[in-house]
């Protein structure tokens, strides 16, 4: 069985997204040219992310499909990670 499949199966949606929210919540999600003053332990780059993954902004628009393999992650006017799930 799909891995996936099986976490949203077993009702696992509280789990840390494979390491993934520890890594992101409270970073900033920048483009992987892109230029800043932070430090390097408070961005992640896109091209760090997984292959299939989304950035939602605030108010976003954004399909409703469930893909329980996608990260879904949210951030705020500031592109500052505050969540993120798979979906």
């Amino acid at each position: 069985m799909n891995p996936y499949l099986q976490r949203y199966n077993n009702n696992q949606q509280g789990d840390d997204c494979d390491g993934w929210k520890n890594k992101l919540v409270g970073k900033v999600i920048l483009d992987d040219t892109s230029n800043t003053h932070l430090p390097a332990d408070s961005v992640v780059r896109r091209n760090e992310l997984p292959s299939l993954h989304r950035v939602l902004a605030p108010n976003s628009v954004c399909t409703m499909d469930y893909r329980p393999e996608r990260l879904n992650i949210r951030v705020d006017d500031s592109n500052k990670v505050h969540a993120v799930y798979y979906g």
